[in-house]
Protein backbone atom coordinates (compact mmCIF):
# COMPACT_ATOMS: atom_id res chain seq x y z
CA UNK A 1 0.00 0.00 0.00
CA UNK A 2 1.39 3.38 -1.05
CA UNK A 3 1.81 5.91 1.76
CA UNK A 4 2.00 9.68 1.47
CA UNK A 5 5.72 9.61 2.35
CA UNK A 6 6.50 7.28 -0.56
CA UNK A 7 4.91 9.53 -3.20
CA UNK A 8 7.55 11.49 -5.15
CA UNK A 9 7.53 15.23 -4.34
CA UNK A 10 6.99 16.05 -8.03
CA UNK A 11 3.76 14.06 -8.02
CA UNK A 12 2.68 15.60 -4.70
CA UNK A 13 3.14 19.05 -6.20
CA UNK A 14 0.86 18.15 -9.09
CA UNK A 15 -1.75 16.79 -6.68
CA UNK A 16 -1.58 19.91 -4.49
CA UNK A 17 -1.87 22.14 -7.56
CA UNK A 18 -4.97 20.26 -8.69
CA UNK A 19 -6.51 20.33 -5.19
CA UNK A 20 -5.95 24.01 -4.43
CA UNK A 21 -6.17 25.86 -7.73
CA UNK A 22 -9.44 27.61 -8.51
CA UNK A 23 -8.99 28.89 -12.07
CA UNK A 24 -12.04 31.18 -12.13
CA UNK A 25 -10.38 33.39 -9.51
CA UNK A 26 -7.38 34.07 -11.74
CA UNK A 27 -8.70 33.86 -15.28
CA UNK A 28 -8.71 36.82 -17.63
CA UNK A 29 -10.91 35.01 -20.17
CA UNK A 30 -14.56 35.91 -20.57
CA UNK A 31 -17.05 33.24 -19.46
CA UNK A 32 -20.81 33.77 -19.87
CA UNK A 33 -22.77 34.49 -16.70
CA UNK A 34 -19.69 34.11 -14.49
CA UNK A 35 -18.07 37.53 -14.42
CA UNK A 36 -20.20 39.58 -12.02
CA UNK A 37 -21.43 36.57 -10.05
CA UNK A 38 -17.89 35.60 -9.07
CA UNK A 39 -16.62 39.11 -8.54
CA UNK A 40 -19.37 40.11 -6.12
CA UNK A 41 -19.92 36.83 -4.29
CA UNK A 42 -16.39 35.45 -3.92
CA UNK A 43 -14.18 37.92 -2.02
CA UNK A 44 -11.74 35.13 -1.12
CA UNK A 45 -10.61 31.94 -2.78
CA UNK A 46 -11.90 28.67 -1.45
CA UNK A 47 -8.50 27.03 -2.06
CA UNK A 48 -6.93 28.81 0.93
CA UNK A 49 -8.50 26.55 3.57
CA UNK A 50 -7.33 23.49 1.65
CA UNK A 51 -3.78 24.85 1.54
CA UNK A 52 -3.87 25.50 5.30
CA UNK A 53 -4.94 21.91 5.96
CA UNK A 54 -2.26 20.43 3.73
CA UNK A 55 0.44 22.58 5.35
CA UNK A 56 -0.38 21.12 8.79
CA UNK A 57 0.13 17.47 7.81
CA UNK A 58 3.93 17.28 8.07
CA UNK A 59 7.10 19.27 7.40
CA UNK A 60 7.49 17.90 3.88
CA UNK A 61 3.95 18.83 2.93
CA UNK A 62 4.35 22.24 4.54
CA UNK A 63 7.44 22.90 2.42
CA UNK A 64 5.72 21.72 -0.75
CA UNK A 65 2.47 23.60 -0.19
CA UNK A 66 4.06 26.93 0.77
CA UNK A 67 3.84 28.16 -2.82
CA UNK A 68 0.08 27.54 -2.87
CA UNK A 69 -0.40 28.85 0.66
CA UNK A 70 0.80 32.31 -0.34
CA UNK A 71 -0.70 32.33 -3.82
CA UNK A 72 -3.82 34.04 -2.51
CA UNK A 73 -3.60 36.58 0.32
CA UNK A 74 -6.13 38.78 2.08
CA UNK A 75 -4.66 41.92 3.56
CA UNK A 76 -6.28 42.48 6.94
CA UNK A 77 -5.68 43.30 10.55
CA UNK A 78 -2.55 41.11 10.85
CA UNK A 79 -0.63 43.15 8.30
CA UNK A 80 2.68 43.10 10.17
CA UNK A 81 2.75 39.29 10.25
CA UNK A 82 1.91 39.06 6.55
CA UNK A 83 4.51 41.66 5.66
CA UNK A 84 7.12 39.75 7.65
CA UNK A 85 6.34 36.53 5.81
CA UNK A 86 6.49 38.15 2.39
CA UNK A 87 9.69 40.12 2.87
CA UNK A 88 11.83 37.69 4.90
CA UNK A 89 14.77 35.78 3.45
CA UNK A 90 12.43 33.12 2.04
CA UNK A 91 10.88 35.71 -0.25
CA UNK A 92 7.32 34.36 -0.11
CA UNK A 93 6.12 37.50 -1.86
CA UNK A 94 7.16 35.94 -5.16
CA UNK A 95 4.37 33.35 -4.75
CA UNK A 96 1.52 35.86 -4.45
CA UNK A 97 -0.72 35.91 -7.53
CA UNK A 98 -3.96 37.30 -6.07
CA UNK A 99 -4.58 39.84 -3.29
CA UNK A 100 -7.78 41.04 -1.62
CA UNK A 101 -7.44 44.56 -0.22
CA UNK A 102 -10.46 45.97 1.68
CA UNK A 103 -10.74 49.75 1.70
CA UNK A 104 -10.64 49.95 5.50
CA UNK A 105 -6.98 48.92 5.32
CA UNK A 106 -6.08 51.80 3.04
CA UNK A 107 -7.87 54.47 5.09
CA UNK A 108 -5.97 57.68 5.84
CA UNK A 109 -7.50 59.23 9.00
CA UNK A 110 -4.20 60.94 9.92
CA UNK A 111 -1.13 62.04 8.03
CA UNK A 112 1.99 59.91 8.29
CA UNK A 113 5.32 60.10 6.45
CA UNK A 114 5.48 56.30 6.45
CA UNK A 115 3.82 54.40 3.58
CA UNK A 116 0.59 52.54 4.22
CA UNK A 117 1.39 49.01 5.52
CA UNK A 118 -1.04 47.48 3.02
CA UNK A 119 0.73 49.18 0.11
CA UNK A 120 4.09 48.06 1.47
CA UNK A 121 2.77 44.49 1.39
CA UNK A 122 1.75 44.85 -2.27
CA UNK A 123 5.25 46.08 -3.11
CA UNK A 124 6.62 42.67 -2.18
CA UNK A 125 4.18 40.93 -4.56
CA UNK A 126 6.19 41.30 -7.76
CA UNK A 127 4.10 38.71 -9.64
CA UNK A 128 0.68 39.98 -8.58
CA UNK A 129 -1.87 39.19 -11.31
CA UNK A 130 -5.22 39.77 -9.59
CA UNK A 131 -6.23 42.58 -7.23
CA UNK A 132 -9.63 42.74 -5.52
CA UNK A 133 -11.06 45.85 -3.87
CA UNK A 134 -14.18 44.28 -2.30
CA UNK A 135 -17.45 45.96 -1.42
CA UNK A 136 -17.07 48.02 1.77
CA UNK A 137 -19.13 46.65 4.69
CA UNK A 138 -20.91 49.00 7.13
CA UNK A 139 -18.08 49.85 9.50
CA UNK A 140 -17.43 52.53 12.06
CA UNK A 141 -16.54 55.97 10.72
CA UNK A 142 -13.10 55.81 12.34
CA UNK A 143 -11.96 52.82 10.29
CA UNK A 144 -13.05 54.40 7.00
CA UNK A 145 -11.76 57.95 7.18
CA UNK A 146 -9.98 59.15 4.03
CA UNK A 147 -8.63 62.56 5.01
CA UNK A 148 -5.18 62.46 3.39
CA UNK A 149 -3.62 61.20 0.19
CA UNK A 150 -3.21 57.46 -0.15
CA UNK A 151 -0.02 55.86 -1.48
CA UNK A 152 0.34 54.66 -5.03
CA UNK A 153 2.45 51.92 -6.57
CA UNK A 154 3.17 50.47 -10.01
CA UNK A 155 1.34 47.25 -10.88
CA UNK A 156 3.02 46.09 -14.10
CA UNK A 157 2.14 42.39 -13.68
CA UNK A 158 -1.56 42.99 -12.89
CA UNK A 159 -3.90 41.29 -15.37
CA UNK A 160 -7.23 41.31 -13.55
CA UNK A 161 -8.75 44.05 -11.39
CA UNK A 162 -12.07 43.75 -9.54
CA UNK A 163 -12.97 47.18 -8.23
CA UNK A 164 -15.96 48.09 -6.06
CA UNK A 165 -16.35 51.84 -5.81
CA UNK A 166 -15.94 53.60 -2.48
CA UNK A 167 -16.55 57.30 -3.18
CA UNK A 168 -15.04 58.49 0.11
CA UNK A 169 -11.88 56.54 -0.62
CA UNK A 170 -11.78 57.73 -4.24
CA UNK A 171 -11.02 61.29 -3.14
CA UNK A 172 -7.81 60.20 -1.40
CA UNK A 173 -6.27 59.03 -4.70
CA UNK A 174 -3.46 56.51 -5.01
CA UNK A 175 -4.44 52.91 -4.42
CA UNK A 176 -7.94 54.13 -3.44
CA UNK A 177 -8.60 55.72 -6.84
CA UNK A 178 -9.74 53.65 -9.80
CA UNK A 179 -8.19 56.07 -12.27
CA UNK A 180 -4.83 56.12 -10.50
CA UNK A 181 -4.79 52.34 -10.18
CA UNK A 182 -5.60 51.87 -13.87
CA UNK A 183 -2.77 54.22 -14.84
CA UNK A 184 -0.42 52.01 -12.83
CA UNK A 185 -1.66 48.77 -14.44
CA UNK A 186 -0.86 49.11 -18.15
CA UNK A 187 -1.06 45.36 -18.83
CA UNK A 188 -4.56 44.86 -17.47
CA UNK A 189 -6.67 42.37 -19.43
CA UNK A 190 -9.83 42.08 -17.33
CA UNK A 191 -11.66 44.81 -15.40
CA UNK A 192 -14.76 44.54 -13.25
CA UNK A 193 -16.28 47.74 -11.83
CA UNK A 194 -18.89 47.25 -9.10
CA UNK A 195 -20.90 49.40 -6.70
CA UNK A 196 -21.07 52.13 -9.34
CA UNK A 197 -22.73 55.22 -7.82
CA UNK A 198 -25.13 57.26 -9.91
CA UNK A 199 -22.84 60.28 -9.64
CA UNK A 200 -19.25 59.05 -9.43
CA UNK A 201 -16.40 61.47 -8.97
CA UNK A 202 -15.37 62.90 -12.33
CA UNK A 203 -11.86 61.78 -13.20
CA UNK A 204 -10.09 63.79 -15.89
CA UNK A 205 -7.24 61.30 -16.26
CA UNK A 206 -6.55 59.86 -19.69
CA UNK A 207 -6.43 56.08 -19.30
CA UNK A 208 -4.76 53.77 -21.81
CA UNK A 209 -5.23 50.02 -21.40
CA UNK A 210 -3.95 48.47 -24.63
CA UNK A 211 -4.43 44.85 -23.49
CA UNK A 212 -7.88 45.11 -21.85
CA UNK A 213 -10.09 42.43 -23.39
CA UNK A 214 -13.05 42.17 -20.97
CA UNK A 215 -14.90 45.01 -19.27
CA UNK A 216 -17.65 44.13 -16.78
CA UNK A 217 -19.73 46.85 -15.10
CA UNK A 218 -22.30 46.29 -12.36
CA UNK A 219 -24.33 49.33 -13.47
CA UNK A 220 -23.51 51.64 -16.35
CA UNK A 221 -24.07 55.26 -15.32
CA UNK A 222 -23.87 58.33 -17.54
CA UNK A 223 -20.64 59.71 -16.09
CA UNK A 224 -18.93 56.32 -16.13
CA UNK A 225 -19.96 55.81 -19.78
CA UNK A 226 -18.55 59.26 -20.61
CA UNK A 227 -15.22 58.37 -19.01
CA UNK A 228 -15.00 55.01 -20.77
CA UNK A 229 -15.87 56.49 -24.15
CA UNK A 230 -13.94 59.78 -24.09
CA UNK A 231 -11.14 59.42 -21.53
CA UNK A 232 -10.20 55.74 -21.86
CA UNK A 233 -8.41 54.09 -24.77
CA UNK A 234 -9.29 50.39 -25.01
CA UNK A 235 -8.10 49.18 -28.43
CA UNK A 236 -8.33 45.46 -27.53
CA UNK A 237 -11.76 45.52 -25.87
CA UNK A 238 -13.79 42.57 -27.17
CA UNK A 239 -16.20 41.55 -24.39
CA UNK A 240 -18.61 43.79 -22.48
CA UNK A 241 -20.76 42.73 -19.53
CA UNK A 242 -23.45 45.13 -18.31
CA UNK A 243 -25.03 44.12 -15.02
CA UNK A 244 -27.56 46.97 -15.27
CA UNK A 245 -27.94 50.38 -16.93
CA UNK A 246 -29.06 53.69 -15.43
CA UNK A 247 -28.80 55.72 -18.63
CA UNK A 248 -31.66 56.03 -21.15
CA UNK A 249 -29.41 55.33 -24.12
CA UNK A 250 -26.15 53.36 -24.35
CA UNK A 251 -25.60 53.94 -28.07
CA UNK A 252 -22.57 56.15 -27.32
CA UNK A 253 -20.78 53.06 -26.04
CA UNK A 254 -21.45 51.23 -29.31
CA UNK A 255 -20.49 54.24 -31.42
CA UNK A 256 -17.03 54.28 -29.84
CA UNK A 257 -16.35 50.55 -29.40
CA UNK A 258 -18.97 48.88 -31.61
CA UNK A 259 -16.56 47.90 -34.39
CA UNK A 260 -14.44 45.79 -32.00
CA UNK A 261 -17.00 44.20 -29.68
CA UNK A 262 -17.28 40.42 -30.16
CA UNK A 263 -19.61 39.53 -27.27
CA UNK A 264 -22.19 41.29 -25.11
CA UNK A 265 -23.74 40.05 -21.85
CA UNK A 266 -26.67 41.61 -20.02
CA UNK A 267 -27.27 40.99 -16.32
CA UNK A 268 -30.24 39.90 -14.28
CA UNK A 269 -31.78 43.34 -13.84
CA UNK A 270 -35.15 44.91 -14.65
CA UNK A 271 -33.46 47.90 -16.30
CA UNK A 272 -33.19 45.79 -19.45
CA UNK A 273 -36.98 45.47 -19.48
CA UNK A 274 -37.24 49.27 -19.53
CA UNK A 275 -34.47 49.98 -22.07
CA UNK A 276 -33.93 47.97 -25.24
CA UNK A 277 -30.17 47.58 -25.18
CA UNK A 278 -29.92 44.65 -27.61
CA UNK A 279 -31.39 46.46 -30.62
CA UNK A 280 -28.92 49.35 -30.42
CA UNK A 281 -26.05 46.89 -29.97
CA UNK A 282 -27.08 44.90 -33.04
CA UNK A 283 -27.40 48.07 -35.10
CA UNK A 284 -23.96 49.40 -34.17
CA UNK A 285 -21.77 46.36 -33.41
CA UNK A 286 -21.02 44.87 -36.82
CA UNK A 287 -18.54 42.34 -35.40
CA UNK A 288 -20.80 41.07 -32.61
CA UNK A 289 -20.60 37.26 -32.59
CA UNK A 290 -22.02 36.24 -29.22
CA UNK A 291 -24.98 37.54 -27.22
CA UNK A 292 -25.80 36.41 -23.67
CA UNK A 293 -28.71 37.63 -21.56
CA UNK A 294 -31.34 36.72 -18.97
CA UNK A 295 -34.42 35.97 -21.00
CA UNK A 296 -37.04 37.02 -18.43
CA UNK A 297 -35.21 40.26 -17.58
CA UNK A 298 -34.63 41.52 -21.12
CA UNK A 299 -36.79 43.07 -23.82
CA UNK A 300 -36.72 41.20 -27.14
CA UNK A 301 -34.98 43.32 -29.78
CA UNK A 302 -37.12 45.14 -32.34
CA UNK A 303 -35.53 44.09 -35.62
CA UNK A 304 -36.67 44.77 -39.17
CA UNK A 305 -33.83 43.16 -41.09
CA UNK A 306 -31.56 40.17 -40.82
CA UNK A 307 -28.30 40.28 -38.85
CA UNK A 308 -25.59 37.88 -39.96
CA UNK A 309 -22.73 38.43 -37.48
CA UNK A 310 -24.08 36.59 -34.41
CA UNK A 311 -23.54 32.83 -34.37
CA UNK A 312 -24.03 32.06 -30.65
CA UNK A 313 -26.68 33.16 -28.17
CA UNK A 314 -26.72 32.25 -24.48
CA UNK A 315 -30.03 32.43 -22.64
CA UNK A 316 -30.31 32.30 -18.86
CA UNK A 317 -33.60 31.03 -17.41
CA UNK A 318 -33.45 32.86 -14.05
CA UNK A 319 -37.11 33.49 -13.16
CA UNK A 320 -38.57 36.96 -12.85
CA UNK A 321 -41.24 37.16 -10.14
CA UNK A 322 -42.73 40.19 -11.91
CA UNK A 323 -44.32 37.88 -14.49
CA UNK A 324 -47.14 35.39 -14.19
CA UNK A 325 -46.64 32.07 -15.96
CA UNK A 326 -48.55 33.00 -19.15
CA UNK A 327 -46.80 36.38 -19.44
CA UNK A 328 -43.42 34.70 -19.03
CA UNK A 329 -44.25 32.29 -21.85
CA UNK A 330 -45.29 35.13 -24.12
CA UNK A 331 -41.94 36.82 -23.48
CA UNK A 332 -40.11 33.54 -24.10
CA UNK A 333 -41.90 32.99 -27.40
CA UNK A 334 -41.12 36.53 -28.55
CA UNK A 335 -37.43 36.03 -27.81
CA UNK A 336 -37.20 32.75 -29.72
CA UNK A 337 -39.25 34.11 -32.62
CA UNK A 338 -36.88 37.06 -33.01
CA UNK A 339 -33.74 34.94 -32.70
CA UNK A 340 -34.95 32.40 -35.26
CA UNK A 341 -36.27 34.91 -37.79
CA UNK A 342 -33.65 37.67 -37.73
CA UNK A 343 -30.30 36.13 -36.71
CA UNK A 344 -29.47 34.45 -39.99
CA UNK A 345 -26.07 33.05 -38.91
CA UNK A 346 -27.24 31.68 -35.56
CA UNK A 347 -26.09 28.07 -35.17
CA UNK A 348 -25.82 27.58 -31.38
CA UNK A 349 -28.25 28.35 -28.57
CA UNK A 350 -26.75 27.71 -25.13
CA UNK A 351 -29.16 27.36 -22.24
CA UNK A 352 -27.95 28.40 -18.77
CA UNK A 353 -29.81 27.85 -15.51
CA UNK A 354 -32.68 25.42 -14.94
CA UNK A 355 -34.57 24.73 -18.16
CA UNK A 356 -36.21 21.44 -17.15
CA UNK A 357 -39.74 22.82 -16.81
CA UNK A 358 -39.46 24.84 -20.02
CA UNK A 359 -38.05 22.10 -22.22
CA UNK A 360 -40.68 19.57 -21.10
CA UNK A 361 -43.59 21.96 -21.56
CA UNK A 362 -45.71 21.12 -24.67
CA UNK A 363 -45.59 24.79 -25.67
CA UNK A 364 -41.87 24.46 -26.35
CA UNK A 365 -42.32 21.72 -28.97
CA UNK A 366 -43.08 24.06 -31.93
CA UNK A 367 -40.14 26.26 -30.95
CA UNK A 368 -37.86 23.23 -30.98
CA UNK A 369 -39.13 22.23 -34.43
CA UNK A 370 -38.28 25.67 -35.82
CA UNK A 371 -34.80 25.47 -34.29
CA UNK A 372 -34.26 22.08 -35.95
CA UNK A 373 -35.43 23.48 -39.28
CA UNK A 374 -32.89 26.27 -38.92
CA UNK A 375 -30.22 23.65 -38.03
CA UNK A 376 -29.60 25.53 -34.82
CA UNK A 377 -28.04 23.42 -32.08
CA UNK A 378 -29.56 23.58 -28.60
CA UNK A 379 -26.96 23.09 -25.87
CA UNK A 380 -27.87 22.80 -22.19
CA UNK A 381 -24.88 24.08 -20.24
Amino acid sequence: MTTASSIPPELLLEIFEWATFYPDAYTTAYKPFCTTAFSEAQPTCRDTDISYSLALVCRLWHALVTEFLYRDVRIGYRQSALKGALCDKQGYGRFVRRAVLPFQYTSTPTWSPAPLPSVEILKFCHQLEVLIRPRSPPLSAVSQQFQFDADSLPLPSLKRLEWNYNLDAEHSGGINSLGATLQNAPNLQYLFIGCVPRSPMIDFRQISLPSLDTLAISCLSGQLMHQICYRWALPSLSHIVLGAVSVPDVSTLWEVYGEQIKSLELGRHASFLVRDVITSALNHCSQLEELNYHMFFTLPPLLHESHDSIHTVGLHSAPNLMFMSDDAWMLLERHFETLIEYLSSLHTLRLFGDWSNILTDPRFAPIFVKLCQRECHLVVV
